[in-house]
């Protein structure tokens, strides 16, 4: 995040408030599809219209966010896994949660670094590869053995 003002804030804010708001509006649709795609369907998902707006809200919203921020790793994958177990199983709830979750986690790594590394020799997506490497291992393991008996 260095080097960034809040003009590159303003620049990219439509675009994922845009992108955040379709996917917002995909919850509900994502709730269903966790019964499957028969179940969705016959509950009167669209799914191709579902694919269209999940690519459509994530490519505008990530990738503006990613325009200003730059490449910050793991963020997207630890955040709604620490979160699922606060927030249930819904994709529609996990949302929301996610989108601060993962600003508290940028947001904390950040400062951090500002805080204990103000030479700026340590990078953020360093610092954040550097939490989420251990914790995506851990839980690629622990899914392997609920998986195998």
């Amino acid at each position: 995040l260095a080097d960034r003002s809040l003009t590159h804030v303003w620049l990219a804010a439509p675009f994922i408030l845009v992108g955040l708001g379709v996917l917002l509006k995909t919850g509900a649709s994502l709730d269903a599809l966790t019964l499957g795609e028969d179940a969705a369907s016959n509950l009167g998902v669209d799914l191709e219209r579902l694919r269209w707006a999940v690519i459509a809200g994530s490519a505008l919203a990530v990738g503006a966010a990613t325009a200003v921020s730059g490449t910050i790793g793991f963020v997207g994958l630890v955040v709604p896994h620490v979160l699922r177990p606060h927030v249930g199983q819904q994709p529609s709830r996990l949302i929301g949660a996610s989108t601060l979750g993962g600003a508290l986690l940028v947001l904390g790594a950040d400062t951090s670094l500002r805080l204990f590394n103000p030479a700026g020799d340590l990078r953020l997506g360093v610092l954040t590869a550097l939490a989420g490497t251990p914790f995506f291992l851990w839980l690629v393991i622990r899914t392997r053995r609920e998986l195998l008996p």
